[in-house]
């Protein structure tokens, strides 16, 4: 296939994800207002539907990665979308129908976590199929402006609208977003190569019947892709401390400016979206940082931007002063996560086979998805005995503990793109 095709392809791969992750955003943000505006839902219900979402990525990640490596992803992304089409638009017909009930919803929130993952490990999966190596960085670089993208506009525009035409009705947006990015995958003209399976083996080690798959010993290889690959364990380990430290700053951050402070939801809402300006921007910029410093030198750059800025968030007690170091830490941690973040995706890519990276992809987002809920729950725990002003200044150090397995060696050789080992 001719570079220009290549090319070509990825642009309508890169327009679709661009409007499946708003219509993401605007569903995860509107189910939560329907909940409370439909069916009075309390603190203990709204926790359920979350926890429901999440449940298929700790469930679900793995064995959706070996069927990945074995399966052609764009038709996967495809039914996925439309899919989530039509099981978003259950919700208003049930409203119109008056039989919304909260089974329907957590149904919804369940399936909906479900088809998510299996769309973004395919996603992953499926951008190294469009690009050379040499503009994977870019490509990744792309995919993840439109996740700061989505993450910024989706919960804003959803509340504003919802705030004039109703929650239910938002969710119409949800289901042209996703309808839209079928159709916009389904014009891609480049077709998956059929993958090879490997001979199938059983933990002992011997070969089984060619009938029949090793599932167990498939889903090893995806986690050795991990955990047997020094750069890439060294990636996964920061990527879960950095979730837990990011969730430990995140959470005393929302009772310290909320509750202590009492910003207005106004200007807390302008300084989300500061955030997600610096993590477009940081986004952009990465590829050519890669280009200039290498992949070490981007890593241990970006991380300083992701996790020092914290500490300014509790230096000010004035709701100004506080607006405005809150709104610049934002802006340089969004940045800075993002440079991180592209740089690892890129590099855990050009580190594994291409046969391994639905699995690969599965198996490290393991870690940092279990990590997340322990630095909440940590935050709220560390902000009720000591203060969120004191947690505060605590989590810039948890932050800046996911630094060390960034200085382990097996990164410290990995200079330039091209430099990796194979």
């Amino acid at each position: 296939m001719s570079a220009v095709a290549l090319s070509r392809d990825f642009k309508r791969l890169w327009a679709g994800n661009s409007v499946t992750e708003f219509g993401s955003q605007v569903t995860m943000t509107a189910l939560p207002l329907i909940a409370v505006a439909r069916l009075d839902a309390d603190g203990l219900r709204i926790g359920m539907l979350q926890g429901l979402y999440l449940i298929p990525f700790f469930l679900l990640a793995l064995p959706a990665g070996v069927w990945l490596d074995r399966a052609a992803r764009r038709p996967v992304m495809v039914t996925m979308d439309v899919a989530r089409a039509a099981l978003v638009a259950t919700i208003p017909l049930a409203v119109v129908l008056d039989s919304l009930t909260w089974p329907h919803l957590y149904v919804v929130a369940l399936a909906g976590g479900a088809m998510t993952l299996l769309y973004d490990i395919a996603a992953a999966a499926y951008v190294p199929t469009l690009v050379p190596p040499s503009a994977l960085s870019v490509a990744h670089s792309r995919m993840n402006v439109n996740r700061a993208v989505s993450g910024t506009a989706g919960p804003g525009v959803t509340g504003a609208l919802a705030g004039v035409i109703g929650a239910v009705s938002v969710l119409a947006i949800s289901v042209v977003t996703f309808l839209a990015s079928a159709l916009t995958l389904a014009s891609v003209r480049g077709r998956e190569s059929p993958a090879e399976p490997p001979e199938p083996r059983d933990p002992a080690g011997a070969t089984t019947t060619p009938a029949g798959r090793d599932l167990i010993g498939e889903t090893r290889e995806g986690l050795r892709a991990v955990f047997a690959n020094p750069p890439i364990r060294c990636l996964a380990v920061h990527a879960a401390l950095y979730a837990g430290a990011l969730q430990l700053a995140t959470v005393s951050s929302v009772i310290y400016l909320l509750s202590d402070v009492r910003v207005s939801p106004g200007w807390y809402g302008a300084a989300l979206s500061l955030g997600g300006v610096g993590g477009v921007l940081g986004t952009l910029a990465a590829p050519r940082i890669l280009r200039r410093c290498g992949y070490r030198k981007a890593l241990l750059g970006g991380i300083v931007f992701a996790t020092v800025p914290f500490v300014l968030v509790p230096l000010a007690t004035s709701v100004t002063a506080t607006v405005v170091l809150s709104s610049t830490a934002l802006f340089l941690v969004g940045a800075g996560s993002c440079v991180v973040g592209t740089s690892a995706m890129t590099l855990r890519h050009l580190l594994t086979p291409p046969a391994l990276h639905a699995r690969m992809n599965a198996s490290y987002r393991l870690l940092p998805m279990a990590a997340t809920p322990a630095g909440a729950l940590l935050a709220g725990v560390l902000s009720e005995v000591t203060g969120a002003r004191n947690t505060l200044w605590f989590a810039p150090l948890a932050l800046l503990a996911s630094v060390v397995p960034l200085l382990a060696a097996p990164l410290r050789n990995l200079r330039h793109r091209n430099e990796v080992p194979t």
